[in-house]
């Protein structure tokens, strides 16, 4: 028989591809998952080649092709292959990561009943096979279904004995949801068919329901039609029954929850220096040509508008679009304009939707249904027909870059490959540009537009308060000129944001007999206390536990706080302030899916005074009644070791700053500190970016840090301390043997050195800036072949993850 082969690719960290073979006639193409033979297991692949090149090894067939047509596109798949090469993850990982849960490469195990022993069993066992003969059941869904004795030891007895088999099969795909609708029959005139009704009939029950029908948009859904106070279960299956109505199952897509933002609004006029810089995008927009702008203006001067005409044009030439926001929670203002404009056009993807309201709005956008997308980073891959432009919002922003698991890409630069390769316009904009993105100007890359003004009004006055010389002058945490600052705006009935970027009640507890501090036995990390809660907890892998009362070393129970975290500050903050309502808002008070939103549209609405949080504060919100804005410790962000700290310290104030004076009423913001002098907080306080810039990246050129190179970090994980440190000694000679002595720094232990049973060492070389995708590539499938020939005894225990373009 003919045969022809395909290329497959998995979701595991193996780099190669996998080829299988296939019958001729059987229709295949790139884009298509398929269920196959791997190892002694089956797998769910995605087939990346199709052709008929014989490999000079022993083929295997497929089992089971599980689309009829490509889940992904040519296009699609094109980006995950830069993907793969520039940030050295297998091909598989990188479609993974462009796939909604829905359609992703996950198998179940399903259970099926032995055939031919029905003697000797108990009337208990029989009732548990005649029931999983009757019914589809994973493993899951069985232990789900008899997980109370002693139906749960019967389940695990009858599998142990072979009488209840598990197979492994694909995960079931998610299908298009179907729901009941109805519409009037074919060849009908309702209102003439009404008409026609003597005068007795018209006053029947369903007769009146068929009246009210005519009155209605159809076909409707049966949901909507018995929500009608003239409509009922027996009128329609009456006026079904006269034919005067039909039912049918048609698609639905399940609308998530997005409290109004469908609210229609009309385009804004646009200042002059926004007409100006919309008829700069224009020209490369018109003609489908890729260019890529880097939009630096200041926080309110409406960039979001310049965004939302670039956008209109694209959708009047047919074309779609995507915009990437930080993460949705934390910029609803910016959605909601989006929704206001677009409305049923957008889809967004995120994490808190449930994974049927990601796939819906996924299947949307492939189907051409909708035309923009909406999302955090992983919506970089949102299958978009035609993009003609792509937006990446706040592009400075940290949460654009993916830790873990591979693929670690970074969505900005994702995005603009995308561009790229799709003919689109790529617009990046921030009020604080990371200094790649600068670099890329100051290299042509980017063409860079500005909005240096607010619309609406100044820059918010900003004065920096020296902690040194407030030390016998404090109000709780609060300076004295912050307090009576603070009590000024609450007396004129204004609004007051307080920023202390650290989470919980206090840094640690601490035992004063002895000084033992309680420590994260999933980590070497010292655990946060929560008042609230009264627990300790390890932000790093998530360990919490009853807070101590005692002593673990010498038994005292003279336990005391140290240090301050938000929920410390809210305590202080009521009772400087006891006739104050206030609110939270950090990562552990906006955990629930709506919980953002809900203290976001409390503070709008009023209902509190003052709002304490962590950075969160910072990102995307516009309160028109908040005057001032208060920073409690600015060196917050100077404590962590990297070279970054000083441009995230800049952005961080810059971007609270900017939640100050937004609308008619003057701002003024108040940074208290220890470091007065500090470059960072020197800027911010004058709202100048451009020196800022300026000498920050003075100050990498000099040691040839990022954006004048290109970092890559390898972190070596293991559960022995000596193995990885001797392999990451290994992994690190082989990169000097390659890349030369000077690139290479390391290894060392990581920032928390133990996590989860694991041991963590990092090590980094720096590459050039202008390295392409294959280079990258090439260069570090050599430095993995040197390893190999020098690696220790027992190195496959450790695991070796690798990060390009780290950001820490």
């Amino acid at each position: 028989m003919a045969r022809k082969y395909v290329d497959i690719a998995f979701p595991a960290a193996v780099r190669s591809l996998f080829t299988y073979h296939t019958a001729k006639d059987l229709s295949l193409e790139p884009g298509m998952r398929v269920w196959v033979p791997l190892r002694k297991e089956f797998a769910i692949g995605m087939i990346v080649r199709v052709h008929l090149q014989k490999p000079a090894f022993e083929t295997r067939p497929v089992e089971l092709v599980l689309d009829q047509e490509p889940v992904m596109s040519e296009q699609l798949l094109r980006l995950a292959d830069w993907v793969h090469r520039f940030y050295y993850c297998s091909l598989g990982e990188a479609i993974q990561a462009a796939l909604p849960a829905g359609l992703n490469f996950s198998s179940e195990k399903i259970l099926k009943v032995k055939a031919g022993f029905k003697e000797g069993i108990t009337d208990r066992q029989s009732a548990i096979l005649k029931e999983l003969e009757k019914s589809f059941y994973t493993l899951q869904d069985a232990k789900k279904r008899w997980r109370e004795s002693p139906e749960k030891e019967e389940l695990a007895r009858m599998l142990k004995k072979g009488w209840i088999t598990v197979w492994e099969s694909p995960r079931r795909k998610m299908e298009t949801r179907k729901i009941k609708h109805w519409s009037f029959a074919e060849g009908i005139d309702p209102p003439a068919l009404i008409e026609s009704q003597e005068e007795s009939q018209k006053k029947l029950k369903w007769v009146q329901a068929f009246q009210r029908l005519t009155e209605m948009e159809m076909p409707a859904s049966s949901t909507l039609l018995l929500k009608e106070d003239k409509i009922s279960s027996y009128s329609l299956s009456r006026l079904e029954k006269e034919g005067w109505i039909v039912p049918a199952d048609l698609e639905v897509e399940t609308q998530p929850d997005h409290h109004g933002m469908h609210e229609p609004s009309n385009l804004k006029e646009l200042t002059v220096r926004q007409k100006q810089i919309l008829e700069e995008i224009t020209q490369p927009l018109k003609d489908r040509q890729y260019k890529s702008f880097l939009i630096y203006g200041v926080t309110g001067s409406g960039k979001t508008e310049v965004y939302i005409h670039a956008l209109k044009m694209v959708m009047e030439q047919g074309r779609g679009g995507l915009v990437l926001v930080p993460e949705i929670a934390l910029t609803p203002q910016t959605v909601k304009r989006f929704y206001e404009i677009f409305g049923d056009q957008i889809a967004v993807l995120h994490s808190r939707l449930s994974e049927r309201e990601r796939f819906d709005a996924w299947q949307s956008l492939k189907s051409g249904k909708k035309r923009i997308a909406i999302g955090p980073r992983s919506a970089v891959f949102a299958p978009v027909r035609d993009p003609g432009l792509i937006v990446v919002d706040e592009e400075h922003d940290t949460s654009y870059k993916q830790y873990d698991p591979a693929p670690r890409y970074h969505a900005r630069d994702v995005a603009i490959m995308r561009a790229h390769s799709e003919n689109a316009v790529v617009l990046l904009g921030s009020a604080t540009p990371g200094m790649v993105s600068v670099k890329a100007v100051q290299e042509n890359k980017h063409t860079l537009l500005t909005l240096p003004d607010r619309p609406s009004g100044k820059m918010p006055e900003v004065k920096v308060l020296s902690l040194k010389e407030y030390k016998g002058a404090m109000r709780g945490p609060l300076t004295v000129e912050l307090w009576q600052e603070v009590e000024a705006a609450l007396s004129r009935k204004e609004q007051v944001i307080l920023l202390y970027n650290r989470r919980g009640f206090a840094s640690f507890l601490q035992c004063k007999e002895c000084g033992w501090i309680p420590q994260s036995p999933e980590s070497s990390t010292t655990l946060t206390y929560h008042k609230k809660k009264n627990i300790l907890l390890d932000h790093y892998s998530g360990y919490s536990r009853r807070a101590d009362t005692s002593c673990e070393l010498c038994g005292s129970g003279r336990l005391e706080t140290k240090g301050s975290g938000t929920q410390q500050v809210e305590e202080e903050i009521e009772e400087l302030f006891p006739s104050a309502k206030l609110l939270r808002m950090d990562r552990d008070s906006t955990s629930g899916k709506h919980a953002h939103r809900l203290i976001y549209q409390k503070f709008l609405d009023g209902e509190a005074d003052i709002l304490i949080g962590t950075q969160i504060v910072a990102k995307g919100l516009d309160f028109p009644n908040v005057t001032v804005v208060g920073v409690i410790n600015a060196d917050t962000e100077l404590a962590f070791p990297s070279f970054r700290a000083g441009e995230r310290m800049f952005q961080l104030l810059s971007q609270v700053a900017g939640r100050a004076g937004r609308a008619e009423k003057p701002g003024r913001v108040y940074v208290q500190t220890w470091k007065p002098e500090h470059p960072a907080i020197r800027y911010a306080q004058t709202h100048d970016f451009k020196m800022f810039a300026a000498r920050e990246l003075q100050d990498r050129e000099m040691l040839n840090f990022p954006p004048f190179s290109r970092m890559v970090v390898f972190q070596f994980k293991a559960a022995s301390w000596s193995r990885v440190q001797l392999v990451a000694d290994r992994f690190c000679d082989a990169m000097r043997r390659v890349a030369g002595e000077n690139s290479v720094m390391g290894p060392a232990p990581s920032v928390i050195e133990w996590m989860n049973g694991q041991y963590q060492w990092e090590a980094n070389i720096r590459l050039n800036r202008q390295h392409s995708a294959r280079q990258i590539e090439r260069l570090l499938d050599q430095i993995f072949a040197a390893f190999e020939q020098i690696k220790p005894k027992g190195a496959s225990s450790v695991r070796i993850n690798v990060d390009v373009d780290a950001v820490e």
